[in-house]
């Protein structure tokens, strides 16, 4: 069911020409490349080079070697064995690098034919490539998705267990959450925990310190909106927000675990009983990723589930991006994407996608309902697609009124 990194790697480099691939990254923790190559921390980075056909070379400091050779890199030099310290005493740092990374691949008999990965500062990655072209290198461009991107996309039983395990994680920060709402209780217009006033900070306390006893790791962090703000599918505000019963309270989290590996969960709740608007944008919600979950397998294509899940709400009179005119409520995003290393990788679940789903693709499915001045609805899961169905990671209850 599930690749191997590096046979994938090799067959895509052969149908696409290319001789070798270069990645560069600054460390694992902000290179999502990097990470999913070397498969452990290297906090100060390294210079990852794989032929085709060949196990991979990885450059690291000396004070990484150790930590680097923890990972699936068999072969591990250091910059000094290259000469870094050389290169930068006579060009300087800059040209010093690209300058390092030539007589690396030159010693390393490295073909023609390279691909630059990695995350690269878009005037470094120029020159880069410019001083690797007048060594004799052909450096090839891409449009997205990128060689390392399709590499990625479907995932190994390794990192299926890494999301499965941040899926855990998460919901158990979710149940906290869940908690708080459950034993808080409805006061005329308000809502009291512990006889007190419950407000969206009190919520965004608790994800915080619940994440970190989870070893969570809240990358670009949360949100948590509370009536009105829901609306907004990408709320970044962090106003004190008092909670009301009946209205909506919209957790949305994204955390990664210590390996890097992300998980990407929703849930919409109200405490008391929920207002009738709320009460049909989340049944109709629960009722559109019902279906999408339904639909979800190897060789479905992309878009499918996404226009099912129009056509859905269609019917149930809300607007979508297949309606004639500019959708500003209803449902207005897609309705999912690939999830990994990071929150928005391949594959996209829109309107405009291409190709089939993969048996080994892990995919959000988040449904949502947004009516301006009111507030908003989503329900998000994480898949991951099998032959003949998908499986949730982490399942979890799906309850409106706590």
């Amino acid at each position: 069911m599930f690749r191997v990194v590096l046979s994938s790697l090799d067959d895509l480099m052969a149908r696409r020409g290319v001789d070798a691939v270069v990645v560069y990254g600054e460390s694992t923790a902000s290179c999502p490349e990097l990470a999913y190559l070397v498969r452990a921390p290297v906090a100060r980075g390294g210079l990852y080079v794989k032929k085709r056909g060949e196990e991979p070379l990885l450059v690291v400091s000396n004070l990484d070697v150790e930590s680097a050779k923890t990972g699936q890199v068999r072969l591990v030099k250091t910059y000094n064995d290259y000469g870094f310290r050389e290169f930068v005493r006579r060009f300087g740092r800059g040209r010093g690098w690209a300058e390092f990374v030539a007589e690396v691949l030159r010693r390393e008999k490295v073909g023609r034919g390279l691909v630059l990965a990695g995350r690269f500062e878009a005037g470094q990655a120029v020159f880069l490539a410019d001083i690797l072209r007048r060594r004799g290198f052909m450096v090839k461009a891409s449009p997205s998705p990128s060689l390392l991107d399709l590499c990625r996309r479907t995932k190994d039983s390794w990192e299926v267990d890494r999301v499965r395990e941040a899926g855990r994680k998460t919901v158990a920060v979710v149940q906290r959450v869940e908690k708080i709402l459950e034993e808080s209780r409805v006061a005329g217009d308000k809502v009291l925990y512990e006889n007190k006033p419950l407000t969206a900070n009190i919520l965004r306390q608790m994800v915080r310190q619940a994440c970190a006893e989870q070893g969570l790791n809240l990358v670009e962090g949360f949100i948590l909106a509370v009536g009105a703000e829901s609306a907004d599918p990408h709320y970044s505000g962090g106003e004190d927000t008092p909670i009301r019963p009946g209205e909506p309270v919209l957790l949305d989290i994204f955390p990664a675990d210590v390996t890097g590996y992300r998980y990407d969960f929703t849930r919409t709740y109200c405490v008391g009983r929920a207002k009738p608007l709320l009460r049909k944008m989340y049944e109709d919600t629960v009722e559109a990723q019902r279906v999408a979950l339904d639909m979800i397998r190897e060789n479905v294509g992309c878009e499918a589930p996404f226009i099912r899940v129009c056509r859905l709400y269609t019917a149930r009179g809300w607007p979508t991006p297949l309606s004639r005119q500019p959708v500003e409520r209803g449902f207005v995003h897609g309705l999912g994407h690939g999830l990994g290393l990071t929150i928005g990788e391949e594959p996209y679940l829109t309107r405009f996608s291409q190709g089939p789903l993969l048996s080994g693709d892990v995919v959000t499915v988040e449904p949502g309902l947004y009516e301006k001045g009111f507030g908003g609805v989503r329900v998000e899961d994480v898949v991951l697609v099998e032959s003949s169905r998908c499986t949730v990671f982490a399942e979890h209850r799906r309850e409106l009124e706590l």
